[in-house]
């Protein structure tokens, strides 16, 4: 066989095969949780694999990460690297008022092209809701606590870091556009210090230092509540109704019995550029990355001719899939056999009826 055959022979790197016992247990889990979005009014959306790349081209965090390519009109075309946009745009282009609010679920592959170091995970498995037309935070509520069933269905317990992506607006409301993702590069990579220096560009020491401090935060929310009254004095009107916000979504979590899955992080600010509100990303152990993302994107859909609030969260599901509970393990099976083919069948059927597998 030759070096070129059998390089044309593997799969591309960054592509997978799921194989048997490990198909069945992802098919379990994607079929667990379309039951779950549908059970609360969630329906079904499919979007395109690829689209034009323009049209979403600020919306990109890190336009490298997309797989491109030209299509016979020679016009420039991206593969779906996020279905969260690619919905955006189909539901801006097709909704109207008396349709909200609407109430969306999604599944299925997106590509992202991933560190040189990093080859083996381009290809991700991506589902997720989102819930258009409601602004209050009783719609982020729904959000958080369907998030959370979602992972009570599948036997997980991760711990969700929520931030506010409006809390830093408010904070650096002051700044161009160039020094703002100066700000948020900082925060996420948790250089206080450069920036505590950014911020006395703009206002002065005490309060730059409030803010730095402010922006590593990560504990629960009696712990900010704290926090805050040493500062209180250097916060904006704006920043005190942010943390207000988080404040509610904490205390109803917890009156709800469901707030120790949660944790307060004001580094969280979001990793795609379109949000708006609270933030969150869901971490678990053995995993080297966020599993799950999402927030409020009020401004989204009016990129694409529906101005209407957002709210949502995707999941990464192939990245969770070797943690998941038994219930989603390949059951056994029951060799049947009888006098002669229909005898067998007679009684697979009756195994089958009862819900365990037969196999003549």
């Amino acid at each position: 066989m030759t070096e070129k055959l059998n390089r044309f022979l593997q799969v591309p790197m960054g592509t997978e095969t799921i194989y048997i016992e490990e198909a069945y247990r992802h098919r379990q889990a994607d079929q667990e949780l379309s039951y779950l979005f549908t059970s609360w009014g969630y329906l079904p959306v499919e979007t395109p694999v690829f689209d034009f790349f323009d049209i979403y081209q600020d919306l990109i965090p890190v336009e490298k990460d997309i797989y491109r390519l030209i299509d016979r009109e020679g016009d420039l075309l991206m593969l779906r690297s996020d279905i969260t946009l690619f919905l955006a745009k189909q539901m801006g282009l097709s909704l109207k008022d008396q349709d909200l609010p609407a109430r969306i679920c999604y599944s299925g592959t997106i590509l992202r092209h991933q560190n040189r170091e990093d080859i083996s995970k381009n290809e991700f498995f991506q589902t997720g809701v989102e819930l258009i037309g409601k602004a209050d935070l009783d719609a982020d509520l729904e959000i958080l606590i369907l998030l959370h069933s979602t992972f009570q269905i599948l036997e997980i317990v991760p711990v969700i870091h929520i931030g506010s992506q409006k809390l830093l607006n408010a904070s650096v409301s002051v700044f161009d556009i160039r020094d703002r993702k100066k700000i948020m590069s900082m925060i996420k990579n948790r250089n206080f210090e450069d920036l505590k220096i950014k911020l006395k560009e703009k206002t002065d020491a005490d309060r730059a230092g409030f803010l730095s401090d402010l922006f590593q935060f990560i504990g629960t929310i009696d712990e900010l509540s704290s926090f805050i009254l040493s500062g209180k004095s250097y916060l904006n009107k704006e920043e005190t109704a942010a943390l207000d916000e988080l404040h509610f979504i904490m205390d109803s979590l917890n009156k709800l019995n469901i707030a120790d899955s949660f944790v307060i992080d004001l580094s969280e600010v979001g990793y795609q550029p379109y949000y708006t509100g609270i933030v969150f990303q869901g971490y678990l152990n053995g995993v080297d990355s966020a599993v799950v993302s999402g927030g409020r994107y009020d401004d989204l859909l009016g990129k694409f001719g529906f101005e209407t609030p957002s709210i949502g969260f995707s999941l990464l599901l192939r990245k969770i899939e070797d943690q998941l509970g038994n219930k989603f393990s390949l059951p056994e099976h029951e060799k049947v056999e009888g006098v002669n083919f229909i005898e067998a069948l007679k009684k697979a059927e009756k195994i089958r009826k009862d819900g365990r597998i037969a196999i003549l």
